[in-house]
This record gives C-alpha cells, structure tokens and sequence, in this order.
C-alpha cells in the first residue's frame, strides 16, 4: 500500500521569525537590507521605520526594519532589520515614507535563504471565497486535505482541473519541460496526475515526484515554496 504524504511537505514549514514566536508559516524572512544607488538622503532620526511589503503566504509576519546609523546630514548608513518576518517566496519592496528625504538611495531586501520546501496550494473553503493559496494542515484522506487560506479552514479535494467550488483543492506539477499537470492523487513518491499543457505524461500516470528538476519522462517537480 502506498505511504501517505509526509506532514513535513505540509504548509507551516518556516524555521522561525525573530519575534516572540514561531509562526511556522512556509517561505522565508528578510535577512537583511542593503543600500544602493547614489546615497543622497537627508534629514533622517535614529530608528526611524521603514517600509516593508507584506508576505506572499497566507499567515505570515510582515518584516520589520529601522534605520540604525547616521551619516552626514543625517543621512542612512545603516538599517537594521528587527522582525525577519515569514511567508516571503521573493524579495519584498522597502521604503522610507516618514523622516527625511530618501532621494536617490535604494534599499534591497535579502531573504534569510534557510526555506524548507512545502507544496504550494490553492483551494476555495468558503461559499462567499476565492481560489486562495493555501497551507496544508494534514491529510484526511487518500485525495483530500485539511488547508488553511485567508478565507478560512475547510477539508478539501484535490480536483484534475482548476478551481471552482467549495471544498476544491490543486496542486500543479510541472515535466522537464515546463508542462503542466494536476496532481490528483499525493503519495510519499508518486503523484497520479491529470494532463494540463504538459504532454509527457498521460493522465491517469502515477510518475516519480521532486522539488528539483524534473527529469524527461521519469518525473515531475512540485510547484513549493
């Protein structure tokens, strides 16, 4: 019989924030933050905050920064990152709305880099909700899920097609050659899966999965975060 999916693919997979807790939301914090571009502002405070986007990931903590060192004219020099957040897939936008002038200087967030793979989701779990990125809580089923989205909580179905109602779920896998499929079945090492562009495979096919590079006809990745 096959061996039911690993929780460790499951959402919930951060190794931690600098905050008072771990949220262990998927993806990853803001490491730091370097300056760019021509460092023309001036006017700034001590600790005055920054701006940072919010996180991709249903769930996660929206990083924190502040400005640590002062150079001539009270420009930055120096920020310091006081929150790493969680739940960040790429890079989030940083800046300066409150203090002094920013000018032309830039500022660049560096992810923490530390991410555990988990399988990225989407699923509808509320009559009045959308399709949302969700986290997977645990298995209840063969084909069926218990997930979380911004919506709320629900035990989903993994669906061969896109979303459309309540208590639907997918997860997209991906051939060697960036063809699509749905994974309706999730075992320890197989996926059975349904064609989308992809052509590799037939639907129906049980194949070999990863979070690596997908190997022309023998397997196929996972889109994770």
């Amino acid at each position: 019989m096959a061996r039911s999916l690993n929780k460790k693919y499951f959402g919930n997979r951060n190794l931690g924030t600098t905050g008072t807790s771990d949220d262990h939301i998927g993806g990853e914090g803001v490491a730091s933050i370097t300056l760019g571009g021509v460092n023309n502002s001036t006017g700034y405070a001590l600790y005055d905050p920054l701006d940072i986007s919010a996180p991709t990931l249903p769930g996660g903590v929206q990083a924190t920064a502040r400005v640590s060192a002062l150079g001539a004219s009270n420009k930055i020099t120096a920020i310091e990152v006081t929150e790493k957040g969680s739940g960040y897939t790429a890079a989030p936008t940083v800046t300066e709305s409150v203090g002094g002038v920013q000018g032309t200087l830039t500022f660049t967030a560096v992810l923490t880099n530390t991410q555990v793979n988990s399988i990225y989701t989407y699923a509808k779990t509320t009559s009045g909700g959308t399709s949302q990125l969700a986290d997977i809580i645990r298995q209840v089923g063969g084909r069926r899920y218990k997930v979380n989205t911004a919506d709320g909580t629900a035990n989903c179905k993994l669906k061969g097609s896109a979303v459309s109602s309540v208590g639907d779920m997918t997860i997209i896998a991906q051939d060697s050659a960036g063809g699509t499929y749905y994974v309706t079945k999730l075992t320890a090492h197989k996926a059975t899966i349904t064609r989308g562009t992809g052509t590799q495979f037939a639907t129906g096919a049980a194949v070999r999965w990863t979070f690596g590079a997908a190997v022309l006809n023998t397997s196929v990745t996972l889109d994770n975060a």
